[in-house]
């Protein structure tokens, strides 16, 4: 017992010194006016020259308003969105190749697919008039949940609002505990069987749906829970039918607001059995939350401190489903409530069978899938679900 206390006093001695280690490189780089990469995106950062494509999002927006309204869109854009997008550049301090990076923005008047180049993007606004079509495009090794979100406010909200996602609080002894659980976790995780997924990303199929708010939240007030619960219980128990699964891996990732990082993204890894129907989902959905919320803290801290390049890539291909939830309050102050007709996103690559994302605002959710798996019924999904043919992948230029 006393060997066993020993050990686990020297890990955690030794995760205190990396955490010091790497605030003493945030401060230091801070100061200089630079934002840093810890762990995982370090890796990804110094090595983008290899596939400057490869972590690429996109959103569409679909707006429904005069024309003058329109152009006063427009012109928040360029007023906030221009000076944003230099002081990030600035901020980054080893460009890829030491390239600069695409145009930030372009206005056109008839919409057409985006086309990638051969310069590296790190953020992009594509607005088109006669369809009142916004595409932002972003890299999400630079652009992670905080900083994405704000990249989203710049078109829907006047400025940027603070305090929207909480800080990763870092707790002595107690973060590395976590830390150390999550690690021991991992390691200790029932076996699993592994789904296939395609070897050519152009494989990849993309699938969006708009639903009624509403819904969810009857069942939710049945249930007396909020409804984000609901929201998350409806996208697992969809996913596990198409693909005939009767458990189901999930990782929940979730933001925390941090100007001195570019990780500023958690997980909970969620192990999900079938139920018989929504509401038990539900109540298993909210169990499974509350247990595993202080693994969105320790992953957090674990992606800043340890370049985890090998481990997070077994882990993505260990996992069935990723969903991301982006509920309301991510844009306070909003100005296009009924002006928004629709919102899409993919990215250009993915790792693991299944991407969801819900995008909640006003009276809907907008839903987006990324399907990386023959093993999902892509007939039922569209026949049965009345999931729609998404047509947002960005195509590659004559200069790829």
């Amino acid at each position: 017992m006393l060997i066993l206390l020993g050990v686990v006093a020297a890990v955690v001695l030794a995760l205190m010194a990396l955490r010091l280690f790497r605030v003493i490189q945030e401060q230091r780089a801070s100061r200089s006016g630079y934002i840093t990469f810890g762990g995982d995106d370090r890796y990804q950062a110094r090595n983008i020259h290899r596939d400057i494509h490869a972590a690429i999002m996109v959103a569409r927006v679909r707006l429904e308003m005069s024309d003058e309204g329109f152009e006063t869109v427009i012109k928040r854009i360029e007023q906030n969105y221009l000076q944003w997008f230099e002081q990030l550049n600035a901020a980054i301090e080893h460009k890829p190749a030491n390239r600069a990076f695409e145009t930030p923005l372009e206005i056109h008047e008839v919409y057409h697919p985006y086309e990638l180049k051969s310069t590296p993007l790190l953020a992009k606004i594509i607005v088109y008039r006669d369809q009142q079509i916004i595409l932002l495009l972003g890299n999400h090794i630079y652009l992670g949940g905080f900083l994405l979100s704000q990249f989203v406010q710049l078109v829907f909200c006047n400025a940027i609002s603070r305090n929207v996602f909480p800080r990763n609080r870092y707790l002595p002894i107690a973060s590395e505990l976590m830390m150390l659980a999550l690690l021991s976790r991992y390691l200790l995780r029932r076996p699993h069987n592994q789904i296939p997924i395609y070897e050519d990303k152009a494989q990849i199929q993309r699938f969006s749906v708009k639903s009624e708010l509403s819904t969810i939240k009857d069942m939710a007030d049945a249930l007396n829970m909020n409804y984000l619960y609901v929201v998350i219980a409806t996208q697992v128990q969809l996913v596990m039918q198409r693909m005939n699964k009767s458990h189901l891996r999930l990782t929940l990732p979730v933001s925390f607001e941090d100007y001195t990082t570019f990780n500023t993204v958690g997980a909970m890894f969620l192990d999900i059995d079938a139920q018989p129907d929504i509401y038990s989902m539900a109540r298993t959905i909210r169990k499974l939350v509350k247990r595993g919320q202080w693994q969105v803290s320790a992953s957090n801290h674990i992606q800043r401190v340890f370049p985890t390049r090998r481990l997070a890539e077994r882990a993505r291909n260990l996992v069935d489903l990723t969903l991301t939830v982006v509920p309301q309050k991510t844009l306070p102050h909003n100005l296009l409530t009924k002006e928004l007709k629709g919102y899409e996103f993919t990215m250009n690559n993915i790792q693991y069978p299944v991407y969801a994302m819900a995008f909640i605002f006003e009276d809907h959710v907008h839903t987006s899938y990324m399907i990386n798996t023959p093993a999902f019924d892509i007939d039922a999904f569209t026949s049965v679900d009345g999931i729609s043919s998404l047509d947002l992948a960005p195509k590659k230029g004559d200069t790829i």
